[in-house]
């Protein structure tokens, strides 16, 4: 990535280098990473193991899921996971619950980490007259597709002092199944837009090209009213 349309990221950074091939993540971290997968991965098996000797493997539901993404070099990056490109902000989800869930299913519809709570409630049975932000994700494992599923959802961030690169990098974004607007909150005349069907790296912004100038109104119309919800 030249970062060619990424203002915010070509920002100078005291006492830090421009972002390059060479500011990515290192090898020997992401060396570390995998032997952590793989750490994780004996363990959810012995589990499994042990739920299975003791009859109850296809009675647990399995719930897989992240905090955040990692970089792996993308856009020069390397421990700035708050940034809303995807690497940082999509997660693993896997769910097995062989009663309900058919093996090799793929859910195409966007799932969001305050889901899990009413999904998690609505598995166990529990009745509660609680309101959630998130909605419960058992329709979409049981293979439905509800119409009034949500098309878009809000991603935002506050500017703080832990990693330098990130100061005054607030922002709000919005993703669509194909659009991802991203609005700086103390940055002038830096905001992005991606096309992420035809560009799913986030390589090319289109904030400023004529052709997507109704686009870029319909997106921050969509973020207000995200935002007001």
């Amino acid at each position: 990535d030249t970062l060619e349309g990424k203002r915010a990221l070509k920002g100078s950074v005291p006492g830090l280098p421009p972002l390059s091939q060479k500011t990515g993540t290192s090898d020997a971290v992401i060396r570390d990473r995998l032997r952590m997968l793989a750490g994780i991965d004996e363990g959810v098996g012995s589990l499994c193991k042990l739920l299975e000797s003791q009859g109850e493997l296809d009675n647990t539901v399995f719930v897989f899921t992240s905090d955040h993404g990692y970089w792996y070099g993308e856009h020069g990056l390397s421990v700035e996971r708050r940034l809303p490109y995807e690497e940082g902000i999509r997660v693993p989800l896997l769910v097995r619950y062989p009663p309900l869930i058919k093996a090799g299913t793929l859910i195409d519809e966007f799932a969001v980490s305050v889901d899990l709570a009413p999904t998690m409630l609505e598995l166990a049975q529990v009745k509660t007259d609680q309101q959630y932000d998130g909605r419960s994700l058992v329709p979409l494992l049981k293979g439905e597709h509800p119409e009034n599923w949500r098309r878009s959802f809000l991603v935002e961030y506050n500017s703080d002092t832990v990693f330098p690169r990130l100061v005054k990098m607030g922002y709000k974004a919005v993703r669509t199944p194909r659009w991802k607007y991203i609005q700086f909150n103390e940055l002038e005349g830096m905001n992005e837009l991606y096309d992420m069907q035809h560009d799913p790296y986030e390589m090319k912004n289109l904030i400023n090209a004529p052709a997507a100038k109704e686009t870029v109104k319909q997106m921050q119309a969509e973020l207000k009213q995200l935002m007001k919800n």
